[in-house]
């Protein structure tokens, strides 16, 4: 489901600030992983229109960075890519998964400058490729917020709640 495919994402988003927060205060830190494991997602549209579950594997690349500016300021950055093959729980019909988390974490350019106001952007989309006559699920979000040093909201826009569609 899109409940075990965001846990799967934030486990990761976890990790990252994991490892970034030990590495200390390195003017910057760089960590990769790569990986596979199952994957889950509801396809609305799906076994004609009833929806069904897509269930495969995905490989996973992910890199996570932190880079300490001259103004002393932290930049954290997270990059996703998930890529796989499912089948539906129902129909048996073939996906192919793929996942651009370009850079993600609630804060994900996180600028945390000497003021005390900070950035941050979300901006991700999963895709089920449907093979066939199987339908095509996306899900998307991109947003970008900006808070000064007095916690004013500067600048915000996009849509934090993912925006899906079937075809």
């Amino acid at each position: 489901m899109k409940a075990q495919l965001t846990r799967f994402a934030l486990t990761f988003a976890v990790a990252a600030l994991l490892i970034i927060a030990g590495a200390g205060s390195a003017a910057a830190a760089t960590q990769t992983i790569r990986d596979q494991g199952p994957f889950s997602v509801f396809v609305p549209c799906a076994n004609g229109g009833l929806g069904e579950s897509v269930d495969g594997i995905v490989k996973l690349h992910a890199v996570f960075s932190e880079t300490a500016d001259g103004a002393g300021g932290s930049h954290l950055h997270f990059q996703l890519k998930l890529q796989g093959a499912g089948l539906g729980s129902e129909t048996g019909d073939a996906y192919r998964l793929h996942a651009d988390i370009p850079e993600f974490i609630f804060a994900n350019r996180l600028n945390d400058n000497a003021g005390g106001s900070f950035n941050a952007a979300i901006d991700y989309s999963i895709d089920a490729i449907g093979m066939g006559d199987a339908p095509t699920y996306r899900l998307t979000a991109r947003a970008r917020i900006t808070i000064n040093a007095n916690g004013v909201v500067t600048m915000e826009k996009g849509d934090f709640v993912p925006v899906e569609t079937c075809n």
